[in-house]
């Protein structure tokens, strides 16, 4: 396909240039006529051409002879496409031996060429040894002054050629409108090397001195007539020179856009295909040029490719000589749909090609007073502004990552900057506002800055690009780093603020083997640059942190000298994010629920702050149980009443006990400095904490009276707490216990009753339940009841109970009460065998003597069995072994007989040196 394109474009080109040629609109001097080789020309203007293209004689020439009063004769060769050895020399006559050549012999040339003399007569010598290749060769002349049309099919214009004693001489040239419907001349100086001459444009887009320091393309400013003379004054002896090039594209949706100053928005549409009424040329081209200097916006919004080889083209400039912002085709459409586009100064170059006007090619450009494309390095800032979102789009080389460091920043929200990888809103590295310190740094060549809501504020930054070395940033919701090498080096390891409201960012240093030398400081990238902690070589773990996904961390790796040639890896660390801990709960009755430490039962994170809030129903309360509690320093439970405000903090490895809340409350877990001690605390955790939680409606707390009773009615769940003074009257030496009994009034048995003796039921059971009345071991007793079929019908208990005061001669020598079924029944139940004393059916044991040094006897004796007996199978088998290894022979083992005396001295001996 793409071949029979070419051709048919090509055989458009030839017929397209053939029509020109024989124009007579364009060319007044062909009135004067074509003369063939060998002919004599003597009139004011006129032109000449190569008859036979196969040149037969292998060569040609034509002699030029101007009247008296012309000042000279110059020379516009339209074209001169020849074979690569054929040659073109103007000479001051047409002599065999003449050596007075004008110029430099011309070859094939992409263009036309204006040659300058001050001659009278001329002779051109077109000479070529191919007569094989059919040339295309035309020209005109002048006598008088400098000045020609300029025929479309000419595409290249180079700048004038001078013969010697040649002086200033100006010359213009005339592009006259193309009779085809809608074709419009674009113009472009491909090379531009001006100083000391002068081209100046008439009737373009951009009249006047053409001086830009950057290329400026051009077009008729009246695209009816479409007339644009272009004046050259190139002075002699220099070496200045310039290409200009011209191609076709759709007066209908091309030209030169200016944005007024009050503008804020241009609207590019392609022509509608039915409008399409005439065309040849289907490809459009605008210049976008933006008021003030002010950088320009482009939104692609609406395009539809027909064919594969339509393509849109985007410069950053005024040129199709000016730097590639991006191309959009049928391949990557989807894509840059989500590309940011701005400009670096205050012109974009845009060009539609498409094979017909099928395809549909829209686009906004919008103007901005701040932001725009830079490259390389450089400084941006950004001012109080309203309207449009800034973006600043950064490009360093290709090998290198774009880092981004802030030199001032005073803004806050709304302000915000959001920072991407690369130009589209797909890769975000970082979410910011704020006091903003630390450095940003791209995963790519390419960084894109958007400020958006910068009513108020401000911020300057310096970009530049570094090879990515030690330097890393996270943007990944789970992302590693290790760290090797670099030594002498400073390694920073960014994990930028996220918008991640239900979630914490979790750094996790997995491994640390630092040098002598070296020390690894954790900051939090708040205003305030909060250092969390500084680890140095003695240090090998750091608990994981917990950190808001708003405010990032960031970890800095200073690198002495490395201690070896060859390092292995000194950092490993992860960062990802967990669910904000702490929510709200609404339990209801009978419903269970745990609280625990974040990642329990694995050890928990530093800087944890939890909050569960938990709500029940009027008439409810929770029974609530620490089932494991381990605390490191300075971190604690806070657990607050909500009803009248009071707090109760617990910390430690001590399990306090069960908690029964009648309001509703809030659970507080603080890891970083619960106390507020405001010291700089060492980087340690432990194993947290597991809290169990039960609501119900039946039960609660008993105390305060010395006797009580209470039932079960109809329920399916009661926690009980019985407490008592746990001495009588406040007299250390009467100790209060409980005693209590159950009885069943009815006969459903659906239910099980669990009794703890103490104040937790992590407590002992008190499991004989059998007897009319039961004694505690403690002044506290927990009752659980539950039904254990919620479908059939709950069975009631009546519990009694009563308080029990022992003195001295009814307590064990620890101090606990002694209950009378406790004396003489064989079983420690005091605990130090206070109740089995002066019992004559059961020995009082001996008291247990520990010793300050050396062993206790019945340890001795032990070993000295265990090495008696080890020391007789060692006697046997060793000889007995030894003497199979000098016969070789290992497949049975035959016992030999061992003298019974000598066998007993030698394990005797070998036992003593062991013991």
């Amino acid at each position: 396909m793409w071949k029979i394109a070419f051709c048919a474009s090509f055989c458009f080109l030839i017929t397209f240039i053939n029509s020109q040629v024989v124009d007579d609109h364009f060319m007044e001097f062909e009135q004067k006529g074509n003369v063939s080789c060998g002919q004599n020309l003597t009139t004011h203007t006129g032109a000449f051409h190569l008859a036979i293209p196969n040149l037969p004689d292998k060569t040609c020439e034509w002699t030029i002879t101007a009247p008296k009063n012309s000042s000279g004769i110059q020379l516009f060769f339209h074209f001169l496409f020849l074979h690569e050895n054929d040659s073109v020399t103007v000479f001051k006559s047409c002599s065999e031996s003449s050596n007075d050549s004008l110029i430099n012999p011309l070859h094939a040339q992409n263009g036309s060429v204006t040659i300058i003399t001050a001659e009278k007569f001329i002779c051109i010598k077109l000479s070529g040894t191919n007569t094989d290749y059919f040339r295309k060769f035309e020209g005109a002349y002048v006598t008088q002054g400098c000045a020609f049309s300029v025929i479309p099919g000419l595409q290249i214009i180079h700048s004038p050629i001078y013969s010697e004693n040649v002086t200033a001489i100006i010359c213009k040239y005339t592009f006259n409108r193309d009779p085809h419907h809608r074709v419009f001349p674009a113009f472009t100086f491909e090379e531009f090397n001006i100083s000391q001459s002068t081209v100046e444009l008439k009737g373009s887009t951009i009249d006047g001195l053409y001086n830009f320091a950057e290329h400026v393309d051009f077009f008729p400013k009246d695209k009816e007539q479409a007339k644009i003379d272009i004046i050259v004054d190139m002075k002699p002896g220099t070496s200045e020179y310039y290409r200009l090039k011209f191609s076709f594209v759709d007066s209908a949706c091309s030209g030169h856009h200016k944005f007024g100053a009050h503008d804020t928005i241009f609207t590019f549409e392609s022509p509608p295909e039915e409008l399409n009424n005439g065309s040849i040329v289907t490809g459009c081209r605008y210049i976008i040029e933006s008021p003030d200097t002010e950088i320009l916006g482009l939104n692609l919004w609406k395009f539809h490719f027909n064919d594969p080889l339509d393509i849109v083209s985007i410069n950053d400039g005024s040129s199709l000589m000016s730097l590639p912002l991006f191309q959009v085709t049928t391949s990557n459409a989807n894509f840059t749909k989500t590309q940011m586009i701005r400009s670096t100064g205050p012109y974009l170059w845009m060009e539609f090609k498409p094979q017909t006007y099928a395809s549909k090619f829209s686009v906004n450009f919008t103007v901005h007073g701040q932001g725009g494309y830079l490259k390389g390095n450089g400084t941006f800032n950004v001012n109080p502004t309203d309207g449009n979102d800034t973006v600043f789009l950064l490009e360093v080389a290709q090998n290198e990552f774009v880092l981004l460091n802030f030199t001032a920043s005073d803004f806050n929200l709304p302000a915000t900057l959001s920072i991407y990888d690369d130009f589209e809103k797909t890769n975000l590295l970082a979410t910011l506002h704020g006091k903003i310190w630390y450095p940003v740094l791209s995963k790519t060549s390419r960084m894109m800055v958007i400020a958006n809501n910068f009513a108020k504020g401000s911020f300057s930054a310096d970009f530049s690009g570094v090879t990515p070395g030690c330097l890393h940033m996270s943007s990944m919701s789970n992302e590693n780093y290790i760290l090797s090498g670099n030594c002498n080096s400073t390694c920073l390891w960014v994990i930028p603020p996220q918008d991640r409201p239900e979630s914490v960012l979790l750094l996790n240093l997995q491994y640390l083997s630092l040098g002598s030398d070296d020390h690894l400081s954790i900051y939090k990238l708040d205003g305030a640059k909060t250092r969390l902690g500084e680890v140095h070589s003695n240090v090998t773990h750091v608990p994981q942190l917990i950190i808001p996904a708003n405010i990032g961390a960031l970890v800095e790796i200073n690198r002495g000298p490395c201690e070896k040639e060859n390092e292995d890896v000194v950092v490993i660390g992860h960062s990802s994010y967990l669910p904000v801990c702490g929510k709200d709960l609404t339990p209801k009755s009978l419903a269970n629920f745990q609280i625990t430490s974040p990642l329990y039962p694995d050890t928990y994170p530093l800087l944890a702050s939890c909050k569960w809030k938990l709500s029940i129903d009027k008439g409810n309360f929770i029974h609530l149980v620490f089932q494991s509690m381990n605390l490191a320093h300075n971190h604690c439970i806070n657990i607050t009443n909500l009803l009248d405000n009071t707090t109760v903090q617990y910390d430690g490895n001590v399990l306090p006990e069960d908690l029964f809340l009648f309001n509703s409350s809030v659970v507080e877990f603080d890891s970083s400095d619960c106390k507020a001690a405001k010291v700089t605390q060492p980087l340690e955790s432990s194993e947290g904490f597991l809290l169990n939680g039960t609501v119900t409606s039946c039960g609660g707390l008993l105390s305060g009276q010395a006797h009580g009773e209470f039932k079960t009615n109809n329920q399916s769940l009661c926690i009980f707490k019985i407490s008592v003074p746990e001495t009588q009257d406040n007299a250390n030496n009467v100790v209060n216990i409980i005693s209590y009994s159950v009885s069943r009034l009815d006969e459903n048995g659906n239910y099980e009753l669990h009794v703890y003796d103490g104040n937790s039921v992590r407590d002992n059971a008190i499991v004989n339940d059998t007897k009319s009345e039961i004694w505690s071991r403690t002044n506290n007793l927990i009752l659980k009841y539950k039904r254990i079929d919620l479908n059939k019908p709950s069975s009631v208990l009546q519990f009694k109970y009563s308080t029990i005061s022992c003195n001295e001669t009814m307590q064990c020598d620890n101090k606990m009460c002694l209950h009378p079924d406790w004396l003489c029944n064989g079983i420690n139940d005091c605990g130090d065998f206070s109740d089995e004393r002066n019992c004559a059916s059961v020995p009082v044991p001996p008291p247990v003597v520990v010793k300050e040094f050396g062993y206790s006897s019945t340890t001795f004796w032990v070993t000295v069995f265990i090495m008696l007996i080890l020391g007789v199978l060692l006697g046997v088998g060793v000889p007995y072994a030894y003497d199979k290894y000098k016969s070789g022979q290992y497949r049975r083992i035959h016992l030999k007989p061992i003298p019974t005396i000598a066998l007993l001295l030698h394990a005797t001996n070998l036992a003593w040196m062991l013991c």
